[in-house]
Order: structure tokens, then C-alpha cells, then sequence
């Protein structure tokens, strides 16, 4: 087992970590892993299960659950073609040309704390946003790109990339939160730190333990509200019951 499939099956083992895959196409040559691991990766769906294939949470549409192997073969998108314009000069005038592009298959590891839900603020950097694709998936797309909104997945989640289902390529993400600092420049191989990715889960473990505790004391103090209504209703009705029956009394 060479370096990087050994860093991978640390993480894949390791007690405190959900590893998983989102898989896409890109333009051969873009900058766009690079910057996703900077900046974050974009989710349509509020639930990051329904776009990163997770060896621990369940199936869903048409994965769930992978394998560390699948982790090391993860293609998904591989061999699908896009289309983009490309711009020619005729005097004055300038045409938009319809270009078809074989795409780049591109692998995203993703590795979460064990506690954290895949349904939580916390993976993301930010609220609903609209962007868009740098190619269409069909000529009929292409005539009118539509933006997309999704929220960012935080870049400290993406542990890197490679391309094409070959492990071979991987570039480590250096903003990963389970990695140990390395100086500036340094090209090894990165750590994984222990004591990080288990502080990590912690303190998710910990929050959720206090979302708990006060979801529990809203729903006790609303079933004592409740219960303080009801007893006041009961009374108010007796005392109208008792002012209605001493005024009959009254009157015979």
C-alpha cells in the first residue's frame, strides 16, 4: 500500500470520521479543485448525502455506503461531454460557437465528524447562493445557462482530490481540519492528527448534547404553559358555572 491509499484508510478507519466522495466533471486544465478547495464546495441540496457518497450513512438515489476500494476508484461523471461557447471575430461582428469538450472527471473526499448530521448549518459556509457552470450539459442547455442555488460545503471538510477514478493523482487539501499544520511550501505527504479529529467530534457531540437539553426544557416549559392555560380555563369556566347557578338560586 503506497502513501496515499495508507492516509486514506486511516481515515476510513478512524472512529471519529465519516469519509466519502462527491464526484464531477470540470473543463480539462481548470483551476476549479483547486479552488473548491479553497473556497468550498457547492451543495444543491441541503442534505450533503444526496451529492457525497458517504461510507456510513445509509444509501440514497444511487449510492451510499461505499466501500474504502470504491474510494479508491471513485469516477463518478467520468467520460461525459459539455459544451461551451467559444468566440469569433468577423469585422465587427462576433459569432458564438457551439463547442463540444470531452470533460475531466474530477474525485472530492469528504470527511466529516462521526456527530455531525449531514443536515447541519455547521458543514456550511454560507446560506442559499446562485452560481453557475462553466460548461453546459447539452446545446439546447448551452443557449440559456441557468444559475443554480446551493450552499457551500466548508473547504476545512474536503480532505483533496484526484482525477479520473486514479488515486495515483491525489492532491491534499492543506485546509483540512484533521490534518497537522505543515510549514508553507512543504511538499510530503500531509499527518493526520488524532487529537484534532477527535477534539472535532467532541465538540459536535457537545452541542448536540446542549441542542438537546434545551429542545427538552422548551418542550418542558411549553407542556407547563399548556398545562397552567388549561388549569386557568377550568377555573374561569367553574366561576362562571357557580355565578350562573347562584343567580338562579337567587331568583326562585
Amino acid at each position: 500500500m503506497d502513501k496515499i491509499e495508507a492516509i486514506i484508510t486511516e481515515l476510513y478507519n478512524n472512529e471519529d470520521i465519516s469519509l466519502g466522495a462527491h464526484g464531477t466533471s470540470i473543463i480539462p486544465g481548470s483551476d476549479m479543485p483547486r479552488e473548491i478547495c479553497e473556497n468550498g464546495l457547492m451543495c444543491r441540496y441541503g442534505d450533503i448525502r444526496r451529492t457525497v457518497n458517504l461510507q456510513d450513512r445509509g444509501a440514497i438515489h444511487a449510492h451510499g455506503n461505499i466501500s474504502l476500494e470504491g474510494l479508491f476508484n471513485y469516477d463518478f461523471h467520468k467520460h461525459i461531454f459539455g459544451y461551451r461557447n467559444i468566440t469569433q471575430k468577423e469585422g465587427k461582428m462576433t459569432k458564438y460557437i457551439p463547442e463540444e469538450i470531452e470533460l475531466e472527471q474530477c474525485s472530492f473526499l469528504i470527511a466529516i465528524p462521526k456527530e455531525l448530521s449531514t443536515r447541519d448549518d455547521a458543514l456550511f459556509t454560507s446560506g442559499e447562493k446562485r452560481f453557475k457552470r462553466e460548461f453546459a450539459t447539452s446545446l439546447e442547455d448551452l443557449r440559456c445557462m441557468q444559475e443554480m442555488e446551493g450552499r457551500t460545503i466548508d473547504p476545512k471538510y474536503i480532505v483533496g482530490y484526484f482525477r479520473n477514478g486514479d488515486i495515483s493523482t491525489m492532491v491534499f487539501n492543506d485546509k483540512f481540519y484533521g490534518f497537522e499544520e505543515r510549514p508553507k511550501g512543504d511538499s510530503n505527504f500531509p499527518v493526520i492528527s488524532e487529537e484534532k479529529v477527535k477534539k472535532e467530534n467532541e465538540s459536535i457531540r457537545e452541542k448536540n448534547e446542549e441542542k438537546m437539553k434545551k429542545t427538552t426544557q422548551e418542550l418542558n416549559q411549553e407542556a407547563s404553559l399548556n398545562e397552567t392555560k388549561r388549569v386557568g380555563l377550568k377555573e374561569k369556566v367553574l366561576r362562571i358555572f357557580r355565578k350562573v347557578f347562584n343567580k338562579n338560586k337567587e331568583e326562585r
